[in-house]
């Protein structure tokens, strides 16, 4: 079980330095144009209200489920991802608005690109799996 819970806690981090050395080795260009940049930005933003919203109504749920989850601790568990995943999706944000300042095609712009882009939505995927679940047990 504590394995299950140190996969848990790190995959969102692990699949995104994955795809980022699988990147790097593959010297893929990133593409020059603005609308990859413009599009994931949206999707990151809309990801963090989502996220912020999720986190709101956990907070005012009252419900056995809820109940049970704070007298075991893993309430503070769930809180640290859903924050996890709203750092990770504005660093996101924030890399897709250097994008449009930035050289695109440089190297790093890429590999960075691609190791937050796989780690927001691995992080937003986690929460919203254990939202979904609390949702339909409650």
């Amino acid at each position: 079980m504590k394995l299950k819970l140190v996969f848990e806690n790190t995959y969102p981090y692990l699949f995104g330095l994955l795809a980022g050395f699988i990147w790097w080795e593959s010297g893929i260009n990133f593409p020059s144009s603005d609308a990859i940049i413009s599009s994931t930005l949206s999707v990151a933003g809309i990801f963090v209200g989502f996220l912020a919203t999720s986190k709101a109504i956990l907070i005012s749920m009252n419900s056995p489920l809820i109940n049970e989850l704070k007298s075991s601790g893993y309430i503070n568990e769930l809180v640290s991802y859903i924050g996890q995943a709203i750092w990770l999706n504005l660093a996101f944000c924030t890399l897709d608005v250097v994008g449009y300042f930035a050289d695109q095609t440089a190297v790093w712009y890429g590999v960075t690109w691609v190791t937050l882009s796989v780690a927001s939505l691995m992080a937003f995927i986690r929460v919203t799996h254990i939202m979904l679940k609390i949702f339909k047990y409650s």
